[in-house]
């Protein structure tokens, strides 16, 4: 959790030329310097809201999400002073214990400014983030003490490193490397984790790198996520385990009554006139779709399946967009297949269950792109010579609150959705030895990236054998 180091923010307001303000994130400014003071018309004593114009005050509110979910931000707009609006550019350390933001703000009346970086740093360290803030190049040009301690190097030696050169130093395959960096100059910010092995403990970090597009800036956090992933595995853990302990009983129950209510209108049937014989079909499609949620509920508490065979995944996944083309033409969007024609993707896997969770993650994509896109799917290979299958949408994105629940059986955003779809698909992706990874922003889109064995049927059934023996 970022807190503010009282004696460097009292050092950088004593000392920086530049604007720096520190504000409620709800806009209230609770303290600024006398440049910011100077620039903003306003007396550095009082405290005020920073009046922003219309369009602005929605980028604000992005940028105050942004900074929440990422720790920084920066964007663009128009501050109100003298009832006259004046472009600038923000960029913020968001501070989570004091729910507050450290804002930096520049005018942009000087295209030919060059960003001071050591205010940059002096303003990351204030907020006692672990940073590493590169160039246009990709050339580490300055690195927080405890960035170096991270990355177990003295800051010397990371300096003399790119930004690419220290990727590769924490093992990263060249396709990641290649897929961060993508991403990064598409969407101005890009999350990749990585791990180190202490004392036997696994230590998982995130690594969260945001551009600054108008000075060719790329400014990269580094967050212990080790307790927060495990707390949400725990989570997950325990709910399926309450959740396996309930299915069994609830499905027998339902179906005992489902048992006599089908017989019975199948015997109203031989009375029933052509004209009444619609409404049995409805509710016979009924009866099947309430099979099928209880078939979803017993496929997740049961303990992992192994019905595998060598299968070529790009064959299942063409038969899947072909499935599901209709439907995304009836959208007015257009799914587009990329793979390298020269290989089959052969693997071991469960024809019936990989299908399931294509058409699961496929069917959720169409349903956010109402005004229409293109859901592109791609499937290749990455460094560690693993199946890697990405779908992207142009949908709505998630908020936070939804990332969290996103594999948590039962929870949906949907007004008739049952909250078991991605808790399977993720389910299914476990069996065959593989993870999943989301990234989602609001009003540009999710992407779903699968990572998958080619030799996921042994590294299963090696998984299985150790559980046999613990359990003798």
């Amino acid at each position: 959790m970022s807190y503010i180091d009282i004696s460097k923010l009292d050092r950088l307001f004593d000392e920086c030329t530049e604007s720096i303000v520190v504000m409620h994130e709800s806009g209230q400014i609770q303290k600024m310097n006398q440049e910011a003071a100077q620039l903003l018309g306003r007396n550095h004593l009082v405290i005020e809201q920073l009046m922003l114009d219309e369009m602005s005050s929605e980028k604000w509110d992005a940028f105050m999400k942004e900074a929440k979910y990422s720790g920084i931000a920066f964007c663009n707009v128009n501050i109100i002073v003298e009832n006259s609006p004046i472009s600038t550019s923000v960029f913020g350390c968001y501070l989570k214990a004091e729910q507050s933001i450290i804002v930096w703000i520049t005018p942009n009346y000087n295209e030919d400014k060059l960003v001071n970086t050591d205010v940059l740093c002096s303003i990351i360290d204030c907020a006692c983030y672990d940073a590493i803030l590169s160039d246009k190049h990709g050339y580490i040009i300055d690195i927080t003490e405890g960035a170096s301690n991270i990355l177990r190097h003295k800051s010397e030696q990371v300096m003399q490193r790119t930004y690419e050169q220290l990727l590769y130093d924490l093992d990263f395959s060249q396709e990641q490397i290649f897929k961060h960096i993508q991403k990064l100059d598409e969407r101005s910010i890009s999350t990749v984790d990585f791990k180190y092995q202490i004392a036997g403990e696994t230590i998982i970090y995130e690594m969260t790198a945001m551009a600054i597009n108008t000075d060719n800036l790329v400014v990269t956090l580094l967050k212990d996520v080790t307790v927060e992933r495990n707390v949400t595995d725990a989570k997950e853990e325990k709910v399926l385990s309450n959740l396996n302990e309930l299915v069994a009983t609830i499905v027998h129950e339902i179906r005992n009554p489902m048992t006599s209510l089908k017989g019975f209108l199948d015997l109203l049937k031989l009375n029933m006139s052509d004209d009444g014989q619609q409404y049995f079909s409805i509710i016979d499609a009924e009866f099947e779709r309430l099979e099928l949620i209880l078939e979803d509920f017993l496929y997740l508490s049961k303990p992992p399946r192994y019905a595998m065979e060598e299968i070529s995944f790009v064959e299942i996944i063409k038969q899947i967009v072909d499935l599901m083309q209709p439907q995304a033409i009836q959208n007015n969007i257009l799914l587009m297949l990329e793979y390298s024609l020269a290989d089959e993707f052969k693997m071991q896997g469960n024809v019936v269950r990989l299908k399931q969770l294509l058409i699961n993650v496929i069917k959720n994509a169409i349903e956010v792109m109402p005004l229409g896109g293109t859901i592109t799917i791609a499937l290749g290979y990455n460094m560690d010579s693993n199946i890697e299958l990405t779908i992207k949408d142009e949908g709505y994105g998630m908020n936070e609150e939804t990332m969290q629940g996103l594999f948590t059986p039962f929870f949906t955003t949907k007004k008739q959705g049952s909250g078991l779809g991605l808790p399977l698909v993720k389910k299914v992706i476990e069996e065959h030895g593989g993870d999943v990874k989301v990234w989602s922003k609001e009003g540009v889109g999710t992407e779903f990236t699968f990572t998958i064995p080619v030799d996921s049927y042994k590294y299963l059934m090696n998984i299985s054998l150790h559980e046999s023996v613990s359990l003798t």
